[in-house]
């Protein structure tokens, strides 16, 4: 089936090479911050060896995820209060880093008052990577664009790519 309204936006990625990854004996839920980059967007892992009789082959992931713990209807807010979403609650979290917000809007974590606890105070720069800022409603969710969590149930040796998103706050990445 052909895409509908299909609009390719292409642009040099000059200085931007994937990243490689590799970890052992991951399992379903075990996370892979990226450190030294704000975020990705888009790869794949795979299980490339097992150690409990798991058939090699495609793992999936998603972005860890935390909860707004309030409404912040001010587009020009600078602080919000967040809270680790369910299984994603204890994930450390690697600042500085990009989220993405359930309306699309992208905001930079400048600071994160308690990194390694579920439930922190976030200071961020508003409509990055050129989103608009939008309000936010309380538990609205944010993707951690430089957190990878395994949703599928490897066991053993993951090999995967990733491929970072650009790292100025101003790039215009989304018009």
């Amino acid at each position: 089936m052909a895409a509908i309204a299909l609009t390719p936006k292409s642009f040099i990625l000059q200085g931007i090479s994937p990243i490689f990854i590799k970890a052992t004996t991951l399992t379903t839920l075990d996370w892979i911050n990226i450190p030294n980059c704000r975020g990705v967007l888009g790869g794949f892992f795979e299980v490339a060896s097992s150690t409990n009789n798991t058939a090699p082959g495609a793992a999936t992931w998603e972005y860890g995820v935390a909860l707004s713990t309030a409404a912040y209807a001010t587009v020009t807010t600078t602080s919000i209060v967040i809270d680790g979403a369910g299984a994603h609650a204890t994930i450390t979290r690697l600042v500085p880093f990009f989220a993405k917000c359930k309306s699309g809007e992208i905001i930079e974590v400048v600071a994160d008052s308690a990194p390694e606890a579920a439930t922190a105070t976030w200071t961020i720069r508003r409509g990055c990577l050129g989103t608009t800022p939008a309000a936010i409603a309380d538990n609205d969710y944010f993707e951690i664009m430089n957190q990878l969590v395994l949703a599928s149930t490897p066991v053993g040796t993951v090999t995967g790519i990733v491929f970072p998103i650009a790292q100025e706050p101003g790039a215009n990445l989304m018009v």
